[in-house]
């Protein structure tokens, strides 16, 4: 059966593999527009990432296809709760909370020690491309804004604007609810009709000319016209299994940590209000967490292919901030720190998490087509940004099995219409030596 010819309302059989927000949302979509679906999930619903991010959501992006699909999640989430039909009872909560992105950079002149030209090079770059991407964003309806140090110390006079040259601030940016999203995600998706089949692992392909014709599995064969492999760091294997593509994804481990203040050190309305603040070039964030801060850093981690699902939550040596101030955790609150004085005296660290980013060359997604098999698609390698990707993921996979991507571009619906997103930045087979990398990868 060709894309063509599964259009909406048609019946074709979609089998999505994997049990996280992408997979959920996608699932809802797809039913709606008249497939039929299953949902292979090799544990239990959000199993892998989805249930172990910092759950940011931002437009500020460098790539003018993110930044669209961006736009499109913000507007989604917003109205979350309607587009899944959500009982009245799980209304109370929802699941963005739009307390904004704040991006800080340094002044080169005072950040900087006068020999080191190379970091006052990098530094003033990083804060030229800040602008640079800021107009890119404003220029496609983002309502960012660029700071100077005397405004954002009026806005935020927690931080230090001492070594601040200027920030880009993202108000209609935030943080998820990661659980909501697939929960809820696959109790719409079940009521659509959606077949959700948990602890059923995918073991293996039967292909014909060019094609999967059936998948293998722990509870049987399974059929379909379509298979969508939306396992994200798992999706390289999941790929090698259904003897696709080898895709450039690379599990890689990442750590957050959780800050309690000893005593109070703003008013709580405003604790509860900070945005996800990131500090400096290097990335280290931070946002509320109920009466915990939530910290972050990229740390250089050796790459994990064959993690283990026990692995996702294992605290390697040296990353638990139960060893004391040598381990990576305070690594963070001294990165932080000379922008947020008070983290220096004022609590400390009282929880590790982990989990893995699937990373790409450029930091971008891979959705779209397998390269060896025709009837594959794959929605994978989020490095870190699955959950504000879901929306749009859905939109992009759904348009690849009802073939509405004419020429590569897929249009948006409404209230977007007016937008168009290019395939062929997610392309799993693009050039990566000629990609846009994306420049804001936390």
């Amino acid at each position: 059966m060709t894309a063509s010819s599964l259009q909406r309302g048609s019946a074709g059989r979609v089998v999505i593999i994997g049990g996280g927000s992408s997979a959920a949302l996608s699932a809802v979509r797809l039913a709606e527009q008249g497939f039929q679906v299953t949902v292979l999930e090799k544990a239990s619903q959000g199993n892998g990432s989805s249930s172990r991010s910092a759950a940011g959501i931002r437009a500020q992006f460098g790539v003018e296809e993110t930044i669209i699909g961006m736009r499109y999640s913000e507007w989604w989430y917003t109205y979350f709760h309607d587009h899944l039909h959500v009982p009245a009872e799980g209304r109370i909560q929802p699941v963005i909370r739009q307390n904004g992105y704040l991006f800080l950079y340094e002044d080169p002149e005072r950040a900087a020690p006068v020999w080191n030209l190379r970091l006052r090079r990098e530094m003033a770059a990083a804060w030229q491309g800040a602008q640079e991407h800021a107009a890119l964003q404003r220029r496609l309806g983002v309502p960012v804004e660029l700071l100077g140090p005397d405004e954002i110390g009026r806005r935020w006079p927690h931080l230090d604007t001492s070594r601040l040259i200027g920030a880009t601030w993202g108000p209609e940016d935030g943080f998820l609810v990661p659980d909501m999203i697939y929960r809820e995600g696959f109790r719409r998706a079940q009521e659509l009709g959606v077949e959700l089949r948990e602890q059923t692992e995918v073991l293996g392909a039967t292909v014909g000319d060019g094609r999967i014709l059936s998948l293998q599995t722990t509870r049987g064969p399974v059929e379909a016209d379509w298979y969508v492999n939306a396992t994200n760091a798992w999706a390289p294997r999941v790929s090698q299994r259904l003897h696709g593509m080898s895709l450039p994804i690379v599990p890689t481990k990442r750590y957050l940590y959780f800050w309690k203040p000893a005593r109070p050190v703003m008013k709580p309305e405003r604790w509860h209000d900070l945005p996800m603040t990131i500090y400096g070039m290097r990335g280290a964030h931070s946002r509320p967490e109920g009466e915990l801060l939530l910290l972050g850093w990229g740390c250089e981690t050796e790459p994990e292919p064959d993690f283990e699902d026990a692995d996702q939550d294992a605290i390697r040596p040296g990353f638990s901030h139960l060893e004391g101030v040598e381990n990576f955790g305070y690594a963070v609150v001294q990165e932080i720190a000379p922008f947020v004085p008070f983290l220096a005296d004022a609590g400390g660290l009282v929880a590790t998490t982990s989990g893995f980013y699937g990373m790409t060359p450029d930091g971008n997604p891979l959705i779209g087509y397998d390269a060896h098999l025709r009837n594959v698609i794959h929605a994978a390698g989020f490095s870190g940004h699955g959950l504000m990707h879901a929306p749009i993921t859905a939109v992009l996979v759904t348009a690849l099995i009802a073939g509405e991507g004419s020429g590569g571009l897929v249009r948006l619906p409404p209230p977007f219409e007016r937008y168009t997103i290019n395939l062929a930045a997610f392309d799993p087979a693009r050039d990566f030596a000629r990609s846009q990398k994306e420049a804001h990868v936390l």
